[in-house]
């Protein structure tokens, strides 16, 4: 009896071999695994974890922000590190998507940091979007993600149809600031 048993479970063990073995004329299927995913990529942001612990801005090694509403969508990416710049950004399921393909070579991107500092961003609530729950749906939404040298992201956002229940007070002094140097910039380069 037993040795039928392991007959049984031997042929058995033999056919899921050949089972699991491919054809060579298919594609091999590539599954993405978490060691593959470079999440100081902007494209693979999202992945990156999110940060626990309060960091020095003086730490921050990429900026994503951006704002839209019903009639327009202003966003950038900036790596501080390499002084790249991506325009009309978008964050997509992974990370953020880009509508160039080359980055924009920037000087001087340090002065966001500045910024930060100046509006105490830091200070900020992550979400100000439970204001109104329901209402978030259309209107006018923002999010500012800030990713530090050790890879964790700091993020802030909000969202609804009327933009100062969703925003910070100082919101629209960082946010024209920041955007004034960002065309400031770009129009140098």
């Amino acid at each position: 009896m037993k040795r039928i048993f392991l007959l049984v479970l031997l042929l058995l063990i033999v056919k899921l071999m050949q089972g699991c073995q491919h054809n060579n004329d298919e594609e091999p299927v590539i599954l993405e695994s978490a060691a593959s995913i470079d999440v100081f990529d902007f494209a693979f942001i999202k992945k990156a974890p999110e940060a626990t612990e309060s960091h020095d801005l003086e730490e921050v090694i990429k900026v994503y922000f951006n704002e839209n509403d019903s009639s327009q969508d202003k966003g950038f990416a900036i790596d501080i590190e390499e002084g790249h710049v991506f325009i009309n950004t978008g964050m997509g399921s992974r990370g953020v998507r880009t509508s160039i393909e080359q980055p924009l070579e920037v000087s001087q991107i340090k002065g966001v940091i500045d910024i930060l500092h100046k509006h105490h961003i830091q200070d900020w609530q992550e979400d100000y979007t439970f204001e109104n729950p329901d209402s978030y749906q259309d209107g006018y939404g923002w999010q500012l993600w800030l990713q530090f040298k050790d890879g964790t992201v700091e993020k802030h956002k909000g969202s609804g149809t009327n933009p100062d229940k969703v925003t910070p007070d100082n919101f629209d002094d960082f946010a024209k600031e920041l955007h004034e140097f960002m065309d400031e910039k770009i129009n140098d380069e």
